[in-house]
């Protein structure tokens, strides 16, 4: 296990459509983290402008929506530590320099765009940083709902049929796009963009009336969209996945979201009941009740009006339920928890992924996608397995530091005497 009193960044916030989960994530695993280390908050507002220091711990430094009092810092390419943009001072004396502040790991706590899609952790691999969370490959690819769905198929794992459509070809000939879609599924179909997360943008088009509007809202947020059929009479169930390529994951409990009508709604997922993350999802009918031993559990994701500081967990959304573990079935289960395993190897995830899938009427079960840095890390499907919240993030600490060696063992860059030869002034 890694030592303790290590210094640990945890980066939330960004700029994205789950700029709110993600600070409420971030703050979590800052609680649970300061029992063994010393955690520092690094806030990335909506603008892109970073933030560090202790005051960023308390959530109300955040619900007026302007940027926090703490110091604003850049993140040093070169060195890998945050280095405190300059200021105070006077005009003759000039402003007081900071110290840099150096950190052992970074924990990224940031979901969807530029935090989730493999943008973020291309920086800390420039800064040759460890840090927790997916590959910059895995990453990009997870996000892309169109790419997804070609690396699960290639990885032989059951999908949904579905239809990759582009904004330039609506511009196009919007009329055309329209009417393919009946052509290919009937309705009703679920309406998504291809790279958006929190069901920002996702519609249910249960008339064909329906279908240029929803997808008019989807290219106005993504240049890609999928389209998929509805799972009439299933059910969702999740499953976490803890580990790094090359040895074989770890699986959680399994649960089953509940939530209202026709899918999970932003509303539900935050506002009212439903999941703590996820990138709009079919939720088709009611929950089978009374089985396996499922109970409600409020989630843990994101909520307005919780109090992270009132301990690692928090009330989340008091409002939010889900069964856990999912009342599926032994076989289901197991079924589940495989094809978990495989869709995480599949994408060569590192840290904690959590993949999601839709049972149907029949017993047929479908990958869904997977989400790279679930919401709360997913610690309430780990925690019912034996694995506390603090366990659970000091071993995505240890597969950080391990993910870091394995790519030190890489040769990047080696010499040559091209340049050499060109010395004569030739032009190349």
């Amino acid at each position: 296990m890694p030592g303790t009193g290590l210094r640990v960044g945890v980066a939330f916030g960004g700029r994205s459509v789950e700029h709110d989960v993600s600070i409420i994530t971030g703050l979590q695993a800052v609680e649970v983290l300061s029992e063994r280390h010393r955690p520092l908050p690094i806030y990335i507002s909506r603008t892109g402008s970073w933030y560090a220091g202790p005051e960023l711990r308390d959530l109300a430094a955040y619900r007026s929506g302007q940027a926090p009092s703490a110091p604003e810092v850049s993140f040093d390419l070169h060195r890998g530590r945050l280095v405190p943009l300059a200021g105070g001072g006077s005009l003759l004396r000039g402003a007081r320099r900071q110290a840099p502040i150096e950190l052992d790991v970074i924990v990224l706590a940031t979901h969807g765009t530029q935090g989730e899609d493999g943008c973020l952790q291309g920086a800390l691999e420039l800064a040759c940083m460890p840090y927790v969370g997916p590959p910059v490959g895995a990453a990009a690819a997870a996000m892309d709902k169109i790419v997804t769905k070609a690396i699960l198929g290639a990885a032989g794992l059951p999908v949904l049929e579905h239809m990759a459509l582009r904004r330039e070809g609506f511009e196009r000939d919007p009329e055309g796009m329209v009417a393919s879609i009946p052509r290919r599924f009937s309705l009703p179909v679920y309406v998504k963009p291809a790279n958006l997360g929190s069901s920002v943008g996702v519609s249910r088009c249960v008339e064909a009336s329906q279908l240029q509007e929803a997808l008019q809202l989807c290219f106005e947020l993504d240049r890609a969209c999928v389209v998929e059929p509805a799972v009439e009479g299933g059910v969702e169930v999740n499953c976490a996945v803890l580990g790094r390529p090359g040895a074989q994951g770890r699986v959680s409990v399994c649960e089953q979201p509940v939530a209202g009508e026709g899918f999970l709604s932003f509303q539900d997922k935050y506002m009212g009941g439903g999941k703590g993350d996820g990138e709009g999802k079919q939720q088709p009918a009611a929950p089978a009740s009374g089985a396996g031993g499922a109970k409600t559990a409020g989630d843990a994701g994101a909520a307005e009006g919780a109090k992270a500081a009132e301990g690692a967990k928090g009330p989340g959304m008091q409002s939010a339920r889900r069964l856990i573990p999912a009342p599926i079935g032994e076989q289901a289960t197991a079924r589940v928890q495989d094809l978990a395993r495989r869709a995480f190897e599949a994408f060569g995830c590192a840290g904690v992924a959590r993949v999601d899938f839709l049972i149907d009427a029949a017993g047929e079960i479908y990958v869904n996608e997977c989400n790279t840095i679930p919401g709360s890390f997913s610690f309430y499907l780990w925690e019912p397995a034996g694995l506390p919240f603090a366990d659970l993030m000091d071993e995505l600490i240890e597969i950080a530091f391990a993910e870091h060696a394995e790519n030190g063992k890489t040769t990047t860059v080696f010499d040559t005497n091209l340049l050499a030869q060109r010395a004569g002034g030739a032009k190349v």
